[in-house]
């Protein structure tokens, strides 16, 4: 474990991984287990989602604490549609599940030719089920959830003088790419994956969902990387890291204040603390993390991967240090 009071290295510096690192069970008929890309923990139910996929799925805590269980499916949308959830959260009863609202450009196929290859590199494509925040009652003792109502933020980021001229460009190349979520007292925190601005500033949106015009935008940095998944800590948050590309890592665990980290001689900000790694052998990508608990300064964490090989996800122990105190953010 990082001592998460050292000095921060430069950029790219390898760390120690967290060590304290258990997998745990999912089991059931997992849906795009491969691509876990959003988790949430409500009582005893683990929901998840996959950026692949059209629907949640809820899970329940087995007996001895043995893993969890699939209980239902919830669509989102039609079997032919791609939500591409990418993040999952829990406040005041409800569910909240957000897409990337991305473009992406066309992937490459090695059995095509080079000229029609030539030609998909120019399509650039946007789906309007991917760019849908949801909202959705969840009953934390059964496990039932209610009817989703939706709302798309594109216009927001159409019209944003910084995120517009991001708007167009494909996600894994610097694009618009919201990837975390949190949420306390009322005010949901969207994290952007991309773009990453210059002097590596990540976007962070806030926002109520029954008021998206009135959001604002906040400021983070964490070492050229953008946000994975965020979750809402007793004061601050945690936030999972990693390319803006489809590079292969690192994956870091960080732990921030939530205020704004724009300089000014009117303003005393604080630098995010760098946890350590979440990275894992055989190039499995951190996507998704979710709370277990708090006690002080420690805390208990699932963490789910985007993997080529099995289902991933793990629980893990997280020491904040003392430094990862103070008054909750805001």
């Amino acid at each position: 474990m990082t001592d998460p009071t050292a000095e921060t290295p430069p950029a790219g510096e390898s760390r120690e991984p967290i060590s304290d690192i258990r997998p745990i069970a999912l089991r059931g008929e997992i849906e795009a287990a491969l691509g876990l890309s959003g988790v949430a923990i409500v009582g005893d139910y683990l929901i998840l989602g996959a950026d692949e996929g059209h629907r949640l799925q809820v899970l329940m805590r087995e007996p001895d604490d043995h893993g969890w269980r699939l209980r239902r499916n919830v669509a989102l949308a039609t079997r032919d549609l791609e939500v591409d959830i990418e993040a999952i959260t829990f406040g005041d009863g409800k569910l909240y599940v957000i897409g990337s609202h991305s473009s992406r450009r066309r992937r490459l196929l090695p059995h095509l030719t080079v000229k029609k290859n030539r030609e998909r590199l120019l399509q650039v494509q946007r789906q309007k089920s991917r760019s849908r925040l949801y909202r959705l009652p969840f009953d934390a003792q059964t496990g039932e959830v209610g009817e989703p109502d939706r709302i798309d933020l594109g216009k927001r980021l159409r019209k944003d003088p910084l995120l517009r001229p991001f708007f167009e460009i494909p996600s894994k190349e610097n694009g618009i790419d919201i990837e975390g979520m949190a949420y306390r007292d009322g005010l949901l925190l969207l994290g952007f994956r991309g773009p990453v601005l210059r002097d590596n500033y990540v976007p962070v949106m806030t926002l109520e969902f029954e008021h998206p015009k009135k959001y604002d935008l906040r400021f983070v940095r964490l070492d050229g990387q953008g946000i994975r998944d965020m979750v809402a800590l007793e004061a601050g948050y945690l936030l999972v890291s990693g390319p803006v590309n489809d590079g292969p890592g690192p994956f870091r665990l960080w732990w921030w204040d939530g205020e704004d980290q724009i300089p000014g001689r009117d303003r005393t900000e604080r630098e995010t603390l760098l946890l350590g790694e979440v990275s894992t052998p055989g190039g499995a990508r951190a996507e998704g993390i979710a709370l277990l608990g708090q006690h002080g300064e420690t805390v208990d964490a699932v963490v789910v991967y985007e993997t080529g090989t099995t289902t991933q996800a793990v629980r893990m122990r997280i020491d904040l240090g003392a430094d990862a105190g103070g008054a909750p953010a805001s």
